[in-house]
C-alpha cells in the first residue's frame, strides 16, 4: 500500500511546505547525531596543554688550545597532556534552535488557522501556552513584572490566525505561512532591537526558556508513537503476500516480548532494581524507529481522527511539526551536553513505549490473536477491533505509564527539571556580572537528579573561573561519586599541580584508568605523570597503551619521544624518531628535530612546511625554533621578515628571548640569500645579555665564543669575565682560554687555579693543564706530553726564540697533533721572513687531501699570505677561489680578492669587495686597515673614518684600529674626536707605548691646533 497516495493531488505551495518541514525534521535528526558524537567536546572541550622541556644542543664546535668549546643552546622537547578546557556554550547551536523555533512557530500558527473550530480553539490555547513559556517579559524591555510583550505577541499571532480561520478562509496554505513567517520575523526583529541584552544572549533567553514547552510537545509525540514499534512488528509478521511466508502468533509474541523486555530491563536499570549495565537497544534508537514507523501508523488509524483532522492536510504536517520540535529539542540537549535533559528523553521514551507498547500488544492479542494464528494479514484491520475498543490502548497505556512514573519517583520529571535548570544556569551565567543565580540554578539541578554530570562540571568551571580551588575539587569529587566520567577525572587531576600532590594526583589518574581502561587521555596523562617519577617502566607502559587507544596517535608519539629524550634514552629516542618519520604534527616534528640536535645528527628529512601564523602556540614555537638551529633552514629567504613579525606580536612575549637568540644566530651565520651581519648579531645578543635577568651570563658567553672564533682574544676575555660575574659557570674555562690567547697569562692562571666552581671535573682538569702550559719553560715542554707541547706552542710561539720553538715542535710524535702545532710555527716563520720553511711546513702538513676543517682554513689563510708576500699574484688569483675557508676566515678571502682588485687598477671591484669584507668580517683588523688605506687613496677619507669607527664599535679593545682612527680624524680636521680617541686609547696600552704614539702624531696635533686658532 502506498503511504502517500494523496501526494499528486496536493497543490504546489503545500507540497513545498511539506518538503520544507520534512527537510527540517531530517536536519534536526542529523544535528542530533552530530551532538551525540560531539556535544561533550563542544561544551567541555578536551584540550592539549603543551609543556616545553629544554634539551642541550651544541652549535659551532671549536677547540682553541685543544680544549673543546661549543655554543650551547636549548633545543625544546614538547609533551602534551590532556585536560578539560573552560566551559563554552556553542551559541551557533542556540541560533540554530532559535531559527528552527521561529519556523516551527510560523508553521504551527499557519496550521492552526486551517483547522476546524474545536481543534482551532485547542490549537490556539496550546499556542498561547507555548508563547507564555518563552518568558519574554523577563528580558526587561517593558518591566520584568509586566506581561505587555507576551500580550502583544499573543494579540498579533492569535488575532491574525482568527481572521484567517474565520474570514479569509480561501487564502492558500503557502500564503498563510508567508504571513505568519513575516509576523514571526517582525516580532523577532523587535525583540532583538529593543532587548537590553546582546543578540546572542537574547536568543539564549528565548531558546532556553522554550525548552520546557518543547519537551512537553516531545512527550505528547512519544505518546502518539509509543506503540508504533509493536505495530511495525505486526506488519513485519503478517505483511507477506503468500500465507506460508507469514509468521504466526508464537513468532509475533516472541519478538514483541523481546522488544518489550528490552524496554523493561532499561526501566529496571533506571530505577536501580538492576545494578549492572545493560547493553540492549538504546532508548533513543527505539524512539527513532517508532517515529519513522509512526507516520505509516498515522495513515492506518486515520479512521479514529478523521472527524477532526484530515490525514493529508492536517495530520501529516502536525505529525511532522511535533517530530521536528522533538528532535530539535533533543539535538539541542546533546549540543549543550545537558545530560539530565537527554536522560529525561530516554526515561520518557522507556516509560511511554513500555506502557503503550504493552497495552497495544494486549489489544492486538485480544482482538486479533486467532487471526494472527491463522497467518492472516492482520495489519490491515488492526484498527477495526471487534472485542476491545482502540481507546483502551490509551486508557491502559496511560494507567500503566502513571504507575511506572510513580514507581520511578517521577524520574522523567525530575530529570527534565534538572535539565531545564541547567539551561537557566547557562543563561544567567552569561547575563549576570556576578552569576549567583546561575550557581543557584546549577545547585538546584544537581539536587533534582543524582546522575547529573553537567551541573557538577558547570559549577566546577564557575569555581575555577573564580579561583576557588577547594570548592572546585569538592564538586568534582562529588561528580565522580555520583556518576564517574573521564571528563571529571581529567578536570580533577589537573588541580594537582604541586609536587606535594603527587600521590593524590597518581591516585586520581589510577582510578580513572581503572574505570576507563581504554581512555587515551587518561592513559597519556598517567604515563606523563609517571615520567616525573623514577618509575620509567610504568611511564613507557601507559604511553604505549595510550598510543594503542588514541585517535590522535601523533600526539602520543610526540610524548613518547619527549619522554625518551628527557630521560636519557638516546638510542631508543633515535629509533623511535626514525619510526615516526612519516608524522606531520608539529610537536612530533619538534621532538624529532630536538633529538637530532641533541645527538648531533642531521636534520630529519621531509619536514612539513611551517605554518605562517603570526601567533605562536607552544607547539608551533618549538617546531619553528628547533628548525632554525639547523644550517639547512637558513635557505629560507623570508626568515628574517617572519622573525620580525613574530617579535612584534605581544602574544609571543613568552618566547621573546629565544626568538631574539635565533635572530642573532641567523644574523651571525647568514642565509643562502643574505650575507652574515655580525654587527647586528652582536648588538642583538648584547641587548639580550644586558636586559635579561639570570641568563645574561649565558648570552655574554656566546658573545665571548664568537669573539674567540674571530681571534679577538682581549674582547673575548672581557665577555667571558662578564659571563663569570653573571654566574655562568661554563665561562670559567672559556675565560682561561681567552685570557691565555690574549697573552694575559697571569689572569688566565689565576682563574684556572683559583677557587673557581667549575660545573664539570673535566673543565677543572683542562684549566689546570692550560695553567701548566703557560708556566712551562721550553726545556720542560720538550719532555711534556704532546698535547701540552701543542698548547705551549700555540701560546708562546710568537715570542719564543726560533730555536727553542723548533726544539719543542720536533719532539711531537702524535700525527693528529702535528698539523695543529705546525700552524703557529708557519705564522712565526712568515713573521720572520722565512718563507721557504713556512711553505715546506704547509706542504707537508696540509696536503690537498687534508680534510676541509678549521685547521685547513687557517692553513689556507697562511698560504694566501705567503703568495702575497712572495708576489705570486697570478697564483694567488687562480687558487684563491678554490681554497676552503670557514665563515670565521671568510674575511681573509675577501681581503686578498680586494687587494688583487686594487693592484689590478679596478677600484670599482675593490670597493665592492672591501664593503663585503667590512660587513661579513668586522673583526678582521688587517682588512679594516687595508680598506681604510684604500678609501683614503680613493679620496674618500670620510668613508675610511666611518669604517674605522664601526670597527672600533665592534672591537673596542683594538689598539691598532684606534691609532689609525686617530690619525684619520686628525687628517680630516676632527681634532675633538681625535682627542677623545686618545683618551680612550690610553688605558689600553702601556704608558711608554702611549707616549711613543703621542710623539708620532704630535705634528698633526699641532697642525690641527694651528688651524683651529686660525678659525678663531
Amino acid at each position: 500500500m502506498k503511504l502517500f497516495p494523496f501526494w499528486p493531488s496536493v497543490n504546489p505551495g503545500r507540497k513545498f511546505l511539506y518538503l520544507l518541514l520534512t527537510a527540517l525534521v531530517i536536519g534536526a535528526m542529523a544535528l542530533g547525531f552530530y551532538g551525540f558524537s560531539n556535544g561533550q567536546q563542544l561544551v567541555f572541550p578536551l584540550e592539549r596543554q603543551a609543556e616545553l622541556f629544554p634539551a642541550e644542543a651544541h652549535l659551532s664546535p671549536s677547540s682553541p688550545l685543544l680544549t673543546p668549546m661549543r655554543v650551547e643552546v636549548n633545543t625544546y622537547l614538547v609533551s602534551e597532556r590532556y585536560t578539560i578546557g573552560d566551559m563554552q556554550l556553542p551559541l551557533w547551536a542556540t541560533w540554530t534552535y532559535f531559527a528552527g523555533l521561529a519556523v516551527a512557530m510560523a508553521f504551527f500558527w499557519t496550521l492552526a488557522s486551517t483547522l476546524k473550530r474545536i481543534p482551532y480553539y485547542v490549537a490556539v490555547s496550546l499556542g498561547m501556552l507555548w508563547l507564555a513559556t518563552f518568558n519574554l517579559d523577563l528580558l526587561g524591555i517593558f518591566s520584568p513584572t509586566s506581561r505587555v510583550l507576551l500580550g502583544i505577541s499573543l494579540g498579533v499571532l492569535g488575532g491574525v490566525s482568527f481572521l484567517l480561520q474565520a474570514f479569509w478562509t480561501r487564502l492558500s496554505f503557502l500564503a498563510r505561512f508567508l504571513i505568519f513567517g513575516l509576523l514571526v520575523g517582525l516580532l523577532s526583529w523587535a525583540l532583538f532591537h529593543f532587548s537590553p541584552l546582546p543578540a546572542p544572549l537574547t536568543a539564549l533567553h528565548v531558546v532556553n526558556h522554550s525548552t520546557l514547552a518543547s519537551f512537553v510537545a516531545a512527550v505528547l509525540f512519544m505518546v502518539v508513537v509509543g506503540y508504533e514499534n509493536i505495530h511495525g512488528l505486526l506488519w513485519f509478521n503478517t505483511q507477506a503476500q503468500q500465507p506460508q511466508r507469514r509468521f504466526g502468533l508464537p513468532q509475533f509474541v516472541l519478538i514483541s516480548v523481546l522488544y518489550l523486555g528490552n524496554l523493561l530491563l532499561l526501566y529496571l536499570r533506571q530505577i536501580g532494581t538492576i545494578q549492572t549495565d545493560f547493553a540492549g537497544l538504546d532508548a533513543l534508537l527505539v524512539f527513532l524507529c517508532s517515529a519513522l514507523v509512526g507516520l505509516w501508523g498515522l495513515k492506518q488509524r486515520q479512521v479514529h481522527y478523521t472527524r477532526y483532522f484530515q490525514f493529508e492536510t492536517e495530520a501529516v504536517p502536525m505529525y511532522l511539526l511535533f517530530a521536528f520540535l522533538t528532535f530539535l529539542n533533543l539535538s539541542y540537549a546533546f549540543l549543550m551536553a545537558n545530560d539530565p535533559m537527554v536522560q529525561a528523553y530516554r526515561s520518557s521514551i522507556i516509560l511511554t513505549h513500555l506502557s503503550y507498547g504493552t497495552a497495544f500488544l494486549l489489544y492486538v492479542l485480544v482482538n486479533f490473536g486467532p487471526l494472527i494464528k491463522q497467518k492472516l494479514r492482520v495489519f490491515k484491520v488492526v484498527y477495526d477491533p471487534r472485542k476491545l475498543a482502540f481507546f483502551t490502548v490509551y486508557l491502559m497505556g496511560t494507567t500503566l505509564a502513571v504507575i511506572l512514573l510513580f514507581r520511578s519517583n517521577y524520574a522523567p520529571y525530575m530529570q527534565q527539571q534538572a535539565g531545564f535548570y541547567n539551561y537557566l544556569g547557562d543563561l544567567y551565567r552569561q547575563t549576570e556580572d556576578s552569576p549567583l543565580l546561575a550557581e543557584q540554578f546549577y545547585n538546584e539541578a544537581s539536587l533534582q537528579t543524582r546522575n547529573n554530570q553537567r551541573s557538577s562540571l558547570s559549577l566546577a568551571d564557575m569555581y575555577r573561573q573564580g579561583g576557588s580551588r577547594t570548592l572546585e575539587m569538592i564538586r568534582l569529587e562529588e561528580a565522580l561519586e555520583r556518576k564517574p566520567s573521564p571528563e571529571a577525572y581529567l578536570r580533577l587531576e589537573s588541580l594537582f599541580t604541586a609536587s606535594s600532590d603527587l600521590f593524590d594526583h597518581l591516585k586520581v589518574l589510577q582510578e580513572g584508568v581503572k574505570k576507563y581502561p581504554t581512555n587515551a587521555a587518561l592513559l597519556n596523562n598517567l604515563g606523563l605523570l609517571y615520567g616525573t617519577t623514577a618509575f620509567n617502566d610504568s611511564a613507557a607502559f601507559y604511553l604505549d597503551a595510550a598510543l594503542e587507544q588514541s585517535q590522535e596517535k601523533e600526539v602520543i608519539q610526540a610524548n613518547q619521544l619527549a619522554f625518551l629524550a628527557s630521560h636519557n634514552f638516546p638510542q631508543q629516542a633515535k629509533e623511535f624518531s626514525q619510526k615516526y618519520a612519516a608524522g606531520t604534527y608539529n610537536s612530533l616534528l619538534a621532538n624529532r628535530m630536538a633529538i637530532s640536535l641533541a645527538l648531533g645528527a642531521p636534520k630529519p628529512q621531509n619536514l612539513a612546511a611551517l605554518p605562517q601564523d603570526s601567533t605562536l602556540s607552544t607547539q608551533a614555537f618549538a617546531d619553528f625554533y628547533n628548525r632554525q638551529l639547523f644550517p639547512s633552514d637558513r635557505k629560507d629567504t623570508t626568515i628574517f621578515n617572519r622573525l620580525n613579525v613574530l617579535l612584534r606580536q605581544e602574544v609571543n612575549q613568552p618566547y621573546l628571548d629565544d626568538l631574539n637568540l635565533i635572530k642573532a644566530l641567523l644574523l651571525h651565520q647568514g642565509s643562502a640569500t643574505t650575507s652574515p651581519n655580525p654587527v647586528l648579531a652582536k648588538s642583538t645578543l648584547e641587548f639580550l645579555a644586558n636586559s635579561s635577568e639570570g641568563t645574561g651570563g649565558y648570552y655574554f658567553d656566546i658573545l665571548g665564543q664568537w669573539m674567540l672564533q674571530a681571534r679577538l682574544y682581549p674582547l673575548a676575555a672581557d665577555y667571558f669575565q662578564k659571563a663569570r660575574q653573571a654566574g655562568y659557570r661554563d665561562a670559567h674555562l672559556h675565560a682561561v682560554i681567552a685570557s691565555a690567547l690574549a697573552g694575559n697569562f697571569q689572569q688566565a692562571t689565576q682563574i684556572a687555579l683559583g677557587e673557581t666552581n667549575y660545573p664539570e671535573p673535566w673543565q677543572k682538569k683542562a684549566a689546570t693543564q692550560l695553567a701548566f702550559a703557560m708556566q712551562m719553560s721550553p726545556e720542560q715542554a720538550v719532555t711534556a706530553p704532546d698535547s701540552l707541547k701543542v698548547q705551549f706552542l700555540q701560546l708562546k710561539a710568537a715570542t719564543l726564540p726560533v730555536a727553542q720553538m723548533e726544539s719543542v715542535a720536533n719532539t711531537i710524535t702524535t700525527p693528529a697533533l702535528a698539523p695543529v702545532a705546525a700552524l703557529p710555527l708557519v705564522e712565526r716563520y712568515i713573521k720572520e721572513g722565512n718563507i721557504t720553511t713556512a711553505s715546506n711546513l704547509l706542504r707537508i702538513h696540509f696536503p690537498a687531501s687534508f680534510p676541509k676543517n678549521s685547521l685547513k682554513s687557517q692553513a689556507n689563510v697562511l698560504q694566501a699570505e705567503l703568495w702575497w708576500q712572495t708576489e705570486q699574484f697570478q697564483e694567488l688569483s687562480a687558487q684563491l677561489p678554490k681554497l676552503y675557508f670557514t665563515p670565521q676566515d671568510a674575511g681573509s678571502k675577501l681581503y686578498y680578492q680586494a687587494l688583487l682588485a686594487e693592484r689590478n687598477k679596478n677600484p670599482k671591484a675593490a670597493t665592492n669587495l672591501f664593503n663585503q669584507l667590512l660587513q661579513r668580517a668586522p673583526w678582521f683588523e688587517k682588512g679594516q686597515l687595508a680598506a681604510a688605506t684604500f678609501f683614503v687613496n680613493q679620496k674618500q677619507p670620510m668613508r675610511a673614518y666611518d669604517l674605522l669607527l664601526e670597527g672600533i664599535s665592534y672591537n673596542p679593545t683594538s689598539v691598532v684600529l684606534r691609532k689609525t682612527y686617530i690619525k684619520v680624524a686628525l687628517n680630516q680636521g676632527l681634532r675633538d674626536y681625535a682627542l677623545q680617541g686618545l683618551e680612550q686609547l690610553e688605558p689600553l696600552v702601556s704608558p711608554q707605548e702611549y707616549l711613543t704614539f703621542r710623539s708620532e702624531i704630535e705634528t698633526q696635533l699641532q697642525a690641527s691646533e694651528t688651524r683651529l686658532q686660525g678659525w678663531e
